[in-house]
């Protein structure tokens, strides 16, 4: 049976600690995490959105380079 949690985007906004101005945002730049459009629905799968908070996760400033920084 296939257990996976989906949330919609009030609900990932929530889980991420972003407004879900700032998901919709993310999406539509293609710089968010993953997500499934099922017709005019979208929904997250929360593992995608662990995967994509992973996808973050630094050991120090020195690992990422920000746009501004060149």
């Amino acid at each position: 049976m296939h257990d996976e949690e989906y949330l919609d985007p009030h609900g990932a906004a929530k889980f991420l600690k972003r407004s879900k101005s700032t998901l919709d945002k993310l999406r539509c730049s293609g710089n968010g995490p993953r997500f499934i459009r099922a017709g005019r629905k979208i929904l997250y799968r929360r593992t995608d959105l662990v995967a994509w908070l992973d996808s973050k996760t630094f050991a120090s400033t020195s690992e990422y380079v920000t746009s501004g920084a060149r």
